[in-house]
């Protein structure tokens, strides 16, 4: 619904927990070369200033009869990143295994791709990335100021499968029956909790949880709205319930998903609701942020106030 939901390269940085990771750094995988320095000390002698190696890697577990990578493929990973505070402590900042699924990231990933191409299915490795090289290039933003500057991220990976286009799109395809499945029991098992739910033409579902004879909003008007969105399995993934600073849009517009764009017009000012919204009137087939691909969404919305209306 915000901004929060948009989509960087491959994956969102989160600041998860701050722990002591002494062991899991191997020493002497990467060497900051020093440029060399004048031999006269006639004059003034000019500090030498480091040249970073942007990406350093060591194979920890290889086996030659597995598939190689190619250019233009995908890989399945999981991913654990290690980097250092301003204070010299070990943060967690990329985990794939606490969010429960591997990342998927292109062979010819900017930064890392130095080190994708020499990989083969299930492999294990260890890698030193320049921060400032992964958030300059990949992230394209500035490297958190939190970080310790000229640092290095640590990164334990395993390489889980490899997929080109062809194999994505059948993985795809059986993830969507997968998923269809579960969303439909999900579903049914949600609207046996309540009566009274409606079903639109586009296949947005809604309840009015709260009815009032408020006056309904139209396109171009500007709400103001409290809600909660969650997955089918109750599992929140954002909410603004600050009546004080409440969430504001012009309705019918575009600036939310099609499923609020919708769902709202069909309210009363201070009704509240509950909306199933299918995955083709929200985040689609890219998904956005903490939302997989094709995801059913359910919100409970409030409409707190018709603001105005665009001329």
């Amino acid at each position: 619904m915000k901004d929060k939901f948009l989509t960087i390269l491959f994956l969102s940085l989160s600041v998860l927990a701050i722990a002591k990771t002494d062991k899991l750094i191997s020493k002497g995988i990467f060497n900051v070369k020093q440029k060399g320095n004048p031999k006269t000390v006639k004059k003034p002698v000019k500090k030498s200033v480091p040249s970073f190696k942007a990406i350093s890697y060591k194979i920890i577990k290889s086996n030659s009869q597995e598939r190689a990578v190619k250019s233009g493929e995908l890989l399945m990973i999981h991913l654990f990143g290690i980097g250092k505070l301003a204070d010299n402590r070990d943060t967690i900042l990329f985990n794939s295994y606490a969010a429960g699924n591997p990342f998927f990231i292109p062979v010819d990933e900017i930064t890392l791709g130095k080190v994708f191409i020499n990989l083969r299915k299930n492999d294990s490795l260890e890698m030193d990335v320049f921060a400032d090289s992964l958030f300059n290039n990949s992230f394209k933003q500035s490297t958190p100021p939190f970080l310790k500057q000229n640092s290095y991220i640590h990164f334990l990976v395993k390489v889980e499968n490899v997929f080109n286009q062809k194999e994505l799109e059948e993985l795809k395809q059986v993830e969507l029956i997968k998923r269809a499945s579960k969303d439909s029991a999900d579903i049914k098992a949600l609207l046996a909790k309540y009566k009274d739910i409606k079903t639109t033409f586009s296949g947005l579902k809604y309840v009015i949880i709260k009815s009032t004879t408020g006056n309904s909003p139209q396109k171009g008007d500007e709400v103001e709205m409290n809600y909660t969105g969650m997955f089918l399995d109750g599992k929140k993934f954002d909410e603004n319930l600050n009546v004080e600073s409440p969430f504001t849009f012009k309705l019918g517009l575009g600036q939310v998903i099609a499923g609020w764009d919708e769902g709202i017009m069909l309210l009363h000012e201070g009704e509240e609701a509950k909306l199933i919204i299918p995955s083709n009137l929200g985040y689609g087939e890219q998904g956005t942020g903490p939302i997989p691909p094709n995801t059913t969404l359910v919100f409970d919305v409030k409409l707190l106030k018709i603001k105005s209306k665009t001329k």
